[in-house]
């Protein structure tokens, strides 16, 4: 297959997971604790656009956001394992948001002290992965991180006040019941903003599938500390107003893999299959145990844990 018409094949595959989105994203706000048919949308105004659009949005925002974390620390550190979650990242940002909560009690300070706690692991990996040189070891690092932050957590648990431990439990078990359009609109912006810097970068990030792609004028070291960053930075502003939704960063690059590699379309659909994962999971966790809701953290660790159970066994294959 020539270059052009298997650019074209893969705008097509983009496009139709992209109007798939939108159609999921549809059907989600018309499921719930009851059905709403779009013809009754103006009589259920509330219900709509102050609960279900909200939330659903969250879910799209959220999951693009993940996906494409996952997806360049992945790239960057040539590890299938690497995702926001597995590498401790998310609970990093947890203890900065958990500090927020006890001694700031403002959403602004939740939101930075979250991004320097996952600043502060981010750091630790980047050290690590000079010194540990198995896709494996820097996995068992991350878990050992984790451990290392959640204790952290839990020590603050333990010295909060009950409305202070409320709220930090509810952040752990990651919920998109918490999204407004405030707060949707910003880490929308946060998103647009890494994603032009990102897929300006495409190139560069296809380079890195080369063993010498400094030789093709990469600077890997730059583009390595700029996109963790960037992970980071989406990673810590979801888990300050959402918590901790585990594995989507990690399952939506893998099933792009499976029929893409390329980084111009990788990118992109990375992003659309994490909103897409975390839309159906949100809308399972909202009506699978009606009336109760579970968070959707906790729907996700139950899908993403055997995967990278799967994905574990096989790369000692």
């Amino acid at each position: 297959m020539n270059y052009y018409k298997k650019t074209n094949k893969l705008t097509i595959i983009t496009l139709s997971f992209f109007i798939s989105l939108l159609l999921i994203s549809f059907l989600a706000i018309q499921i719930g604790d009851s059905f709403i048919d779009i013809n009754h949308f103006k009589e259920n105004y509330f219900i709509i656009f102050e609960i279900r659009i909200p939330r659903v949005l969250g879910a799209i925002v959220c999951g693009a956001s993940l996906g494409i974390a996952g997806a360049i620390m992945q790239a960057v550190l040539k590890n299938p394992l690497a995702s926001p979650f597995t590498l401790g990242i998310s609970h990093g940002a947890l203890f900065g948001a958990s500090l927020g909560v006890i001694f700031f009690k403002n959403e602004l300070s939740i939101s930075i002290l979250a991004f320097f706690g996952a600043i502060i692991v981010i750091i630790a990996i980047l050290i690590l992965a000079k010194k540990v040189f198995s896709a494996e070891g820097l996995i068992l690092a991350g878990i050992a991180i984790s451990a290392f932050f959640n204790a952290l957590s839990m020590f603050l648990q333990y010295i909060s006040d009950e409305n202070e431990l409320s709220e930090i439990i509810n952040w752990s078990f990651g919920d998109l019941s918490k999204a407004t359009y405030q707060n949707i609109l910003i880490i929308f912006i946060i998103f647009v903003l890494s994603f032009i810097f990102i897929y300006y970068k495409r190139w560069e990030y296809n380079a890195l599938e080369i063993k010498y792609a400094q030789n093709l004028g990469v600077n890997v070291k730059k583009l390595t500390i700029i996109s963790l960053l960037i992970a980071t930075l989406l990673t810590a502003i979801n888990v300050a107003y959402f918590g901790i939704i585990g594995f989507i960063g990690l399952i939506a690059p893998h099933i792009v893999r499976i029929f893409i590699g390329d980084y111009r379309f990788l990118l992109p659909l990375s992003a659309i299959i994490g909103a897409i994962l975390l839309v159906i999971s949100d809308t399972l966790a909202r009506t699978i145990l009606l009336p109760i809701t579970i968070p959707v953290g906790i729907l996700t660790s139950f899908i993403g844990a055997p995967l990278f159970l799967y994905l574990l066994i096989n790369l000692r294959k």
